[in-house]
């Protein structure tokens, strides 16, 4: 059932580390989601146009065009506006956390990265259509 989690939903993941982005990639494509990569910030931004995903996760510290950026750009188009983007971090400061909320980031997330955690806590963010997303494992199995 694994396959079905992520129903095809549009994910723009947008890490500039390439082993990070090609394993979190590939455990979303596991699940069922239909992910597309970037590697900064203005990559992203052309990638969302044409892409048009459901959601976007970001790291913020990406060389040419940073995540916090990319933020600050989504929210202040009114064509992205509403479109969720989840920051992901090595940085755990309440302060990289609020800088990121600030920018428009619905949520962020320290790695390491817990996939089945961020799977549960996208769903609580209500990012996934309701005719699957009780179908997301939790944490626990």
């Amino acid at each position: 059932m694994r396959d079905t989690i992520g129903n095809n939903m549009r994910v723009l993941l947008v890490e500039d580390a390439p082993f990070l982005r090609y394993a979190f990639g590939r455990l979303l494509r596991m699940y069922g989601f239909d992910v597309r990569e970037a590697t900064d910030g203005r990559e992203a931004l052309d990638c969302v146009e044409e892409f048009r995903p459901h959601l976007v996760l970001t790291d913020l510290m990406m060389p040419v065009m940073d995540g916090m950026e990319l933020i600050r750009r989504l929210h202040d188009d009114p064509a992205t506006a509403r479109l969720p983007v989840v920051a992901i971090t090595a940085d755990a400061t309440e302060q990289a956390e609020r800088q990121a909320r600030d920018a428009g980031a619905m949520d962020v997330i320290t790695k390491p990265i817990d996939l089945p955690a961020l799977l549960e806590r996208l769903k609580d963010l209500d990012v996934f259509e309701s005719d699957f997303s009780t179908k997301i494992p939790t944490a626990t199995g």
